[in-house]
């Protein structure tokens, strides 16, 4: 029925099958909206019409993948709207999963090629491969496309209520160790903390919930980290403020009986800690401390026990950026600090 069609709107029958013909597309188009409307004259079985609906969309793939600069696509494009539908992909049966496929590739490559209404084909497709990923035994391919589609992202709303299914479904990253573990999916989940900034908390609170669930921190650190030295501005002051800090307040104040407290500690120590050598990152572990470690070394016992071994691990802390005389004073005050609060303990805990 398909080669029927290409040949009745081909115009001129010695010339070799275009995919770029409007008239091919549009007759495509009538004769997928009249499969999909049951019309009498069309009295074909179910597999049938989806049949001619994966015909559609293979010549509607072919059409876009050749389609140039200054081409004409408006029958295109009004083909894509009905094959995009979702009264059409939640109808198709488990059994046309292939369909399905195809209609999604068709969405993906409209926004690569970034052509009108690209936002809308592309959300469909990115999503799509989000949600496969989580269900796939082997999702490695679909997380890569899920990176390759993180340009969608910017393009919606994260304050949109229409846009909830995907925070929800970002978030659920972050829970799923296949993409907390995969080079594709950490790249993706550095990507997120860069996504909106009233973002970052909500990241950080997926994380804090499920720290005690994860077989190792390794990576949800090295994602913390990566996301912290790609980020500036506003962005960069949420997660220093919102993630580290938080974490070094935890830290502290956690009692050791906690399921969560050794990673916590390790978020910190295994990342952050370790990487001082790095200016950027000393500058910023004292500008951080400064404000909750020091009077933490005065209230109970436990609280200064922990503040005393974050410190022990930290020490020394100073700005990479003052002199040498202010430099020596600065970790003078912090060893006169440490020493006068831990004496303070009345009850022994070791600290080691």
């Amino acid at each position: 029925m398909l080669l029927c069609l290409c040949v009745a709107l081909q115009k001129d029958k010695a010339e070799p099958f275009d995919p770029k013909n409007n008239s091919l597309i549009s007759g495509f188009r009538i004769c997928f909206e009249l499969c999909m409307k049951n019309k009498p004259l069309l009295l074909l079985p179910q597999k049938h019409v989806m049949a001619v609906v994966d015909g559609v969309t293979l010549v509607a793939s072919a059409s876009l993948n050749v389609l140039q600069e200054g081409d004409s696509y408006s029958a295109l494009l009004e083909t894509a709207h009905r094959l995009h539908g979702w009264s059409v992909l939640e109808s198709l049966p488990v059994s046309e999963a292939p369909l399905q496929i195809h209609i999604l590739t068709l969405c993906e490559t409209w926004w690569k090629k970034s052509l009108k209404e690209k936002e809308k084909f592309g959300r469909t497709a990115f999503l799509a491969a989000l949600q496969k990923s989580f269900t796939l035994k082997k999702p490695g391919v679909e997380i890569q496309r899920v990176w390759s589609l993180h340009d969608v992202l910017l393009s919606l709303d994260f304050t949109s209520e229409d846009n909830k299914q995907a925070t929800d479904l970002l978030l659920q990253c972050f829970q799923f160790p296949n993409f907390i573990k995969n080079d594709d999916g950490k790249r993706f989940l550095v990507f997120l903390f860069s996504w909106d900034v009233g973002f970052v908390p909500m990241i950080h609170g997926t994380v804090k919930n499920g720290l005690e669930f994860y077989s190792k921190t390794a990576h949800i650190t090295e994602i913390y980290f990566r996301a912290w030295k790609k980020a500036s501005g506003d962005f960069l002051e949420q997660i220093e403020s919102s993630c580290v800090q938080d974490l070094m307040r935890s830290a502290i104040l956690l009692s050791r009986s906690s399921p969560v407290f050794d990673k916590v500690r390790q978020v910190i120590v295994n990342y952050f800690h370790k990487k001082k050598s790095c200016p950027r990152v000393e500058k910023m572990l004292y500008h951080l401390y400064k404000p909750v470690l020091w009077r933490a070394l005065s209230p109970n016992f436990e609280v200064r026990a922990n503040a005393a071994l974050l410190f022990a691990e930290a020490f020394p802390l100073h700005n990479p950026e003052q002199n040498c005389s202010n430099m020596d004073e600065t970790i003078q005050k912090q060893l006169d600090t440490a020493m006068v609060g831990t004496l303070q303990t009345m009850k022994p805990l070791s600290v080691s």
